[in-house]
């Protein structure tokens, strides 16, 4: 049992001296890989990612809270712009209407003097030929006096000649 006690003796110092050795390893490894300043690059980077995405996720909530806040108005904008587009159509309504109105005005007056110019046409044509008419049936008339009694035919053919000898040149 001794012999055992030894080798067990003997197995235990060779695997602690073999430990140290690894860690001493390890811990030199670790200096000459400077893996610690890889660690607290990371731990940094990890750190800043972390408030980044704070940051981002702050931003987010206050973007969210906007659109909430401009959703509960939403319904009473969108009743304003309703209200002032049924005022101004109103409004365009009415100046329509005024314009229509007066243009009907000013088309009824243009007729109504339209049509007094067709009279005065009317009547200065009616009265033309009542006068050439009337000129007609009084030459006729003449023609027909003068044809029947000679005498006035001489009679006026010396009172055109008297007339024109009176004629002062």
């Amino acid at each position: 049992m001794e012999m055992m006690n030894s080798i067990i003796d003997y197995l235990a110092r060779t695997n602690l001296f073999n430990f140290i050795i690894f860690a001493a390893i390890i811990v030199f490894l670790i200096k000459k890989l400077k893996v610690s300043a890889k660690m607290e690059e990371s731990v940094v980077s990890v750190k800043e990612t972390i408030e980044e995405s704070e940051t981002a996720k702050t931003e987010s909530e206050v973007k969210l809270s906007n659109i909430e806040e401009s959703m509960t108005h939403l319904s009473d904008e969108i009743d304003a712009i309703l209200a002032e587009s049924d005022e101004r159509a109103k409004l365009v309504g009415t100046k329509i209407l005024e314009d229509a109105q007066k243009t009907a005005l000013v088309v009824k007056d243009n007729a109504e003097k339209a049509l007094e110019n067709s009279r005065v046409l009317l009547k200065n044509d009616l009265i033309k030929r009542a006068s050439l008419a009337s000129i007609e049936i009084a030459k006729s008339h003449i023609i027909a006096e003068l044809s029947k009694n000679s005498e006035l035919h001489d009679k006026l053919i010396d009172e055109s000649i008297e007339k024109i000898e009176g004629i002062e040149l």
